[in-house]
């Protein structure tokens, strides 16, 4: 039976335990005020120093003595004032200075500082030139030190017996104390009796309603499981012995996670914790397997607290077979998702004839303003030799209109070539076809393009550096094209009178090729927008152009897995074009 009224029974074993805690501590707080106590302080070994500095005062005399009668050593009078000099330092510091000030004698011990400063020039003197008179000077430091150590003798008795009537004093309540907690602990031991008395009392009853219980629910067509407040298995039904495989023998006693991995899963264990919290949770079709090969049941799981009166004594859940709803709902989902997987390639295939329609548009955009920036070049090379051609007339001899010719065969063949690679560009762009990568001689390529420039613009002063052997993997005509926008641009731009700068070299497994002019720099507003299409800085002003020369070069350069970037100068602007390296050149 449980006891009648509130939990006032509660309030002596409380009580109990308080006044064990106070007693406890006040033990602990006197034995730790004994224990520091009895600690030796720096002062209590002041009649030792007392002593040691007599003896050094003493002995300087003797030396100082010895010296006048020229028997001391040579040395020893500055050796025995050093001794007596650390003495008085030492008694001048700290705790020891407290003391002797304590004591009543610090105004003499500085009288006795400031003598001992007069006289040392005397004793760190030669034996025989500082003797004279320093035996007569050194006799009031043994005075002083022989009454400074019968003073400390008197206060350090004095101090002692007053300590040991403080450690009889603290001992004699520390037994009290230690007498007090054996009685609380007595008390103690009687109520943690009583409550675990009570507590068999509980769990006795506990298991009765328990058995009561389990006969309820024996029959019933739900799986019912029951936990205690540690998580143990309290009770297992046939129902769930058959939903889970496991038999109530095995399931009682023992953590639900032991007895199936459906109890282990996060919302599983999620609703018992919040069950033996005091709150229910409902899960609708969550998947039991019970062996491996077996398809799982789909079960609906119901999570509630078991109440004791007030108080939560477990968690009791209830599965429900579900299999069937699941099975429906299922092939619902199934419906839909035809359906949906129908609309979305649909949607796709719209999607995809929309995306040719504006790859198309920009595809012929971007070709027009392609042809209006890249074929200049070309056409002023193949115009330049014809119009020499014609101011020569009859007096150009057969190889001048063979090379003329030829000249311009080869401008109008590469614009040819620049027609195709620019279609071929756009359609990257747009995403119809791939670039084309093979080895290349990029030194050869960038000799041709430099050749072409200059034949465009004969006052041009291009300078090239490079090394044999760059190989490249790329396209050989869209990296023609790149070379042409990047050295085309490079002398546009260069300040009159200078040159342009072309560099090829290697760096790690790409070939790099650095075009620099001495020019005006690019402002710092206008480097982050300097590769948009059709974007012109402003040190471009009165210069002809479209602002789709660095757009190409760029993205023809990293369509091939390359780059073109601009790089820091301190004069003039570097563009730099990077490619990859074979494989086997690279390594």
């Amino acid at each position: 039976m449980r006891r009648g009224g509130s939990a006032l029974w509660l309030a002596p074993p409380l009580v109990a335990v308080a006044a064990f805690a106070l007693l406890l501590a006040f033990s602990l707080v006197r034995m730790i005020h004994v224990e520091n106590d009895m600690r030796v302080d720096a002062e209590q070994n002041m009649l030792w120093v007392m002593h040691q500095s007599e003896v050094a005062a003493r002995r300087l005399s003797e030396t100082a003595l010895l010296a006048e009668l020229d028997k001391a050593e040579a040395g020893e009078l500055a050796l025995r004032f050093d001794i007596l000099r650390s003495r008085f330092l030492l008694l001048n510091d700290g705790p020891q200075r407290r003391f002797v000030d304590r004591i009543g004698l610090g105004e003499d011990l500085d009288k006795l500082t400031a003598l001992l400063d007069r006289i040392e020039p005397q004793a760190t003197a030669p034996p025989q030139e500082g003797a004279q008179g320093l035996h007569a000077a050194l006799a009031p430091f043994a005075q002083f030190f022989a009454r400074a150590a019968n003073k400390s003798m008197i206060v350090e008795w004095n101090e002692l017996g007053g300590r040991l009537e403080t450690y009889r004093d603290q001992l004699r309540k520390t037994i009290v104390a230690l007498i007090g907690i054996m009685l609380v602990g007595g008390v103690l031991t009687a109520a943690l009796f009583l409550a675990l008395r009570h507590s068999r009392q509980r769990n006795r009853m506990l298991r009765q309603a328990r058995d009561f219980s389990g006969l309820l629910i024996a029959s019933s067509g739900e799986g019912i499981a029951a936990v205690d407040s540690a998580g143990n298995c309290t009770l297992w039904n046939e129902a769930m012995a058959d939903m889970v495989g496991r038999p109530a023998q095995q399931a009682i006693g023992r953590p639900l996670s032991d007895l199936a991995g459906f109890f282990d899963l996060a919302p599983i264990r999620t609703g018992v914790a919040r069950a033996l919290g005091g709150d229910s949770t409902q899960l609708r079709l969550q998947p039991l397997f019970r062996a491996q090969d077996a398809p799982p049941l789909h079960v609906d799981l119901r999570v509630y607290p078991m109440l004791d009166e007030e108080s939560i004594v477990g968690a009791i859940l209830f599965l429900h077979d579900a299999s069937d709803r699941h099975a429906a709902q299922r092939k619902d989902a199934e419906t839909r998702e035809r359906l949906e997987q129908l609309v979305g390639e649909r949607t796709r295939k719209l999607n995809d004839a929309l995306q040719r329609e504006r790859s198309a548009t920009d595809l012929y955009r971007n070709f027009a303003a392609m042809i209006s920036h890249q074929f200049r070049t070309p056409l002023a090379v193949a115009d330049s030799a014809l119009q020499r051609l014609l101011r020569r007339g009859e007096r150009a001899n057969p190889d001048e209109v063979a090379e003329r010719a030829t000249r311009a065969r080869s401008a109008i063949a590469g614009l040819t070539r620049l027609v195709e690679s620019t279609l071929d560009a756009a359609r990257i762009e747009s995403g119809q076809i791939d670039a084309r990568r093979e080895s290349c001689d990029m030194a050869a390529l960038l000799h041709t393009v430099c050749d072409q420039q200059r034949a465009a613009a004969p006052d041009a002063r291009i300078q090239v550096a490079a090394e044999r052997g760059m190989i490249a993997l790329c396209d050989p005509v869209h990296v023609e094209q790149v070379l042409k926008n990047l050295i085309s641009n490079a002398v546009c731009y260069a300040a009159p009178q200078t040159g342009v700068t072309v560099t090829m070299g290697r760096d790690g497994g790409q070939v790099v090729c650095d075009v620099h002019n001495a020019g005006t720099p690019i402002a710092e507003a206008d480097r982050p927008r300097i590769f948009e299409r059709n974007f012109r800085g402003a040190n471009s002003v009165g210069a002809p152009g479209t602002g789709v020369g660095l757009f190409i070069a760029r993205t023809l350069a990293r369509m091939q897995g390359g780059d073109v970037v601009l790089r820091p100068c301190d004069s003039g602007t570097i563009f730099r074009l990077s490619l990859p390296r074979p494989e086997s050149e690279a390594s």
